[in-house]
């Protein structure tokens, strides 16, 4: 596959820094026909969700904000019960085939996710704000549906405000680097969920070989369960840091040895920095080949957090402040 859009019309970088970046972002377009295939199975793109089941190298576990008896290292994952599922208002619950994608709240009424989460149509140009998108977040009720869509303790309703691409082409995103959106929400959640932190860290802290996480609902693991949109508890994934490849000097990519699959594209990247523990410095963008055989040779792809990008986020948040 030749190069997506961004690629060809990016100029100005150095000859080293552009052929790193055309590596990176040739790959980024089977990235992004993976997970940007139409809703409903029966148009899903060929030849690209090869693994239907999860490899011996599969090494994501749930992880289980409510039963400590499902959690089997009996960790904390209390910090995770801001991140949800977003999926486009339109598509019904009851859609066969369709994955929704992850989301995260950043204050009581505001969630981050990926722009081609919520703009699913094969060529989008210059969207509108105002999309509406679904949210379900929050800790199940009970043992009996637990990790089910109906068990989630919030339900909200929301719209995107911003987002940080223009172009999605033949369901390529056009700018890997800007793959991003901010919904808010209609009603604010309750003080029992804490929003998770977001920040653009210093280059210098993300050297080669930083441990990161993952979180987020896998596709791959839902349909194992049979449950369709019956979304199963979080499910996280650890791994290392490749490199940071940027588009100009305000917006760029990581890439990372950490697992996904279809369904975590805008869960959060998070890791320890500064003394201060579980910090959101990106959102996932895409992977390369079943997402789970994941290697320094092909890494998967987030979305890194700058300065310029968290400007933009911070922008959208105070033109819609939460009430």
């Amino acid at each position: 596959m030749g190069p997506s859009p961004a690629v060809a019309a990016r100029g100005g970088l150095s000859a080293t820094v552009g052929e790193s970046k055309r590596r990176c972002f040739n790959c980024l377009g089977i990235v992004s026909l993976a997970l940007l295939a139409p809703v409903g199975g029966t148009h899903a793109a060929q030849g690209i969700w090869r693994t239907p089941y999860p490899s011996q190298n599969d090494t994501r576990v749930i992880k289980d904000r409510l039963h400590p008896g499902n959690n089997l290292n009996r960790e904390d994952c209390s910090y995770l019960n801001a991140v949800g599922a977003v999926w486009p208002a339109e598509v019904a619950l009851s859609a066969a085939g369709y994955s929704a994608s992850t989301g995260f709240l950043i204050d009581r009424c505001h969630v981050l996710t990926s722009m081609h989460g919520v703009y699913t149509d094969d060529v989008v140009m210059n969207p509108p704000a105002g999309k509406s998108v679904a949210f379900a977040v929050g800790q199940t009720e009970s043992a009996a549906d637990r990790g089910a869509l109906q068990g989630l303790k919030f339900l909200l309703k929301g719209a995107v405000v911003a987002h940080g691409d223009t172009l999605i082409m033949d369901r390529l995103v056009h700018a890997p680097e800007n793959d991003w959106a901010l919904v808010r929400l209609a009603a604010n959640v309750d003080g029992s969920i804490t929003p998770m932190t977001v920040a653009a860290v210093d280059s210098a802290q993300l050297s080669r070989n930083r441990p990161l996480s993952l979180a987020g609902f896998p596709a791959d693991r839902r349909t194992l369960r049979g449950d369709r949109f019956d979304l199963k508890d979080l499910w996280g994934s650890d791994g290392r840091l490749t490199r940071v490849v940027w588009a100009n000097s305000a917006a760029a990519v990581i890439e990372s040895t950490v697992p996904a699959a279809r369904g975590e594209s805008g869960g959060p990247l998070y890791g320890d920095f500064a003394g201060r523990r579980h910090i959101v410095i990106g959102l996932h963008e895409g992977f390369r080949g079943n997402g789970i055989d994941v290697s320094e040779n092909a890494p998967n792809i987030q979305v890194l957090f700058t300065p310029g990008t968290l400007a933009a986020i911070r922008a959208a948040q105070a033109l819609t402040p939460c009430e």
